[in-house]
This record gives structure tokens, sequence and C-alpha cells, in this order.
């Protein structure tokens, strides 16, 4: 089985934009502080221009990071991969660390399967395929559970 999960790359200019913003905001603050012979509010100037750079740093970090980008999860009898943006994961079904199955909301046809794999999540959202989220997580939770006891 086969699944891909969207992302939208407008999401991910935006948030590379404002991470942008925040650091020039940040930088030239900081820049007019050091420069200028004012010294009222300088220590609080300073922690909020770290603080701008920071989060500035952070967006932009997270809009690098394989989850911001198009998944592709190809899954097999005994491995699952994972086609990133730029290569390919491949993990047995032992290395799950823990998965769910969440479904938001009752009255609408929506759910998420969720994948732990060490420090890592990912999530599969299934928009009016509530149906095809509850068999994955069916299939995942067995094939998990069949990579434990020939572990083991």
């Amino acid at each position: 089985m086969e699944y891909t999960v969207k992302k939208n790359s407008a999401n991910r200019i935006a948030m590379r934009v404002l991470g942008i913003i925040f650091l020039l905001i940040a930088v030239a603050r900081f820049a007019v502080v050091v420069s200028s012979n004012e010294h009222k509010n300088v220590i609080l100037t300073v922690i909020l221009c770290a603080g701008g750079i920071t989060y500035g740093a952070y967006l932009i970090i997270q809009t690098m990071k394989a989850q911001a980008y198009d998944i592709t999860y190809v899954f097999g009898d005994k491995t699952m991969t994972l086609k990133l943006h730029r290569r390919e994961k491949k993990f047995d079904y032992r290395e799950i660390s823990d998965l769910g199955y969440v479904v938001p909301n009752e009255n609408m046809d929506y759910s998420i399967v969720q994948i732990y794999i060490g420090k890592e999540q990912y999530l599969l959202p299934f928009v009016g395929k509530s149906e095809v989220g509850q068999a994955l997580y069916g299939m995942l939770k067995i094939k998990k559970e069949e990579a434990e006891k020939n572990e083991g």
C-alpha cells in the first residue's frame, strides 16, 4: 500500500518569510540600540531582540525539516519506506515505538493515524476516507506485533 501526505508549499514559503522578517526586525533593532547613546531599556530591548532572533530561526528551521514537504509512505511486508523530499528512509515495523488513531470529531469523516518512530512523529490525515485510516491503523498494529514476535 502507498499513501502520500501532501503539504502546501505556500504555507512553507510564508513561514520562511515570517521567520526572515522576525530576524531582520530583531537584528535592526539590536543594531540601533547598540549604536545609539540611549541607555533606556537596553536590557529589555536585548532580551526582546534575542527572542525575535530565536523565534525567526525556529520558524526557518521548522520549514526545512522533512515533515514540511510531501511524504509518500510505502507499506511493505517487512518494512515501511518514507519517500521524503530529498531521500528515502526505511524502517522495520519493530522500530515503531507507538501508534495512535485519532478521530477529532465523530460527525465528520476525518481521522488521523499517528506513527512514532524514535523521536519523530508522522501524521497521516485521512479526509473523507476515515475507513481507510482505520484499516491502515489496524494493519500497522498487526505488522508491529508480528515484527516484535519474530524478534523475541
